[in-house]
């Protein structure tokens, strides 16, 4: 005997209730790598990151290492700067949108 199901196309659903996708990426990630996540609504530089979550500019580096090794932040060095940007994996992850680069308000 065997069971089957479909497998809807997308990721899977996320826990349901106000703040439950975020305590869940912060109990994986940790509350501090979140936040960074978070913060990168737009490019920005790692002082800028440290500023913006409140930590210093090494820990605010070392957070965002991880993330891009994990997949989760690409980091670009212009000059003396260098800047972070959320993946598409880090969008998808914080709900805002879909793995082929679409967000939500696009449709199938």
């Amino acid at each position: 005997m065997a069971l089957a199901y479909p497998v809807a196309p997308g990721p899977p659903l996320l826990p349901a209730g106000p703040g439950a996708p975020d305590e869940a990426l912060a109990g994986v990630l940790g509350r501090t790598r979140l936040a960074l996540l978070h913060a990168l609504d737009v490019a920005r530089t790692t002082t800028g990151l440290a500023r913006r979550i409140g930590v210093s500019a090494a820990t605010a580096s070392a957070h965002a290492s991880a993330l891009r090794a994990a997949g989760l932040v690409t980091t670009t060095r212009t000059g003396r700067s260098v800047h972070h940007t959320r993946t598409a994996l880090a969008e998808l992850l914080l709900g805002g949108g879909a793995a082929d680069g679409r967000g939500a308000a696009d449709g199938p």
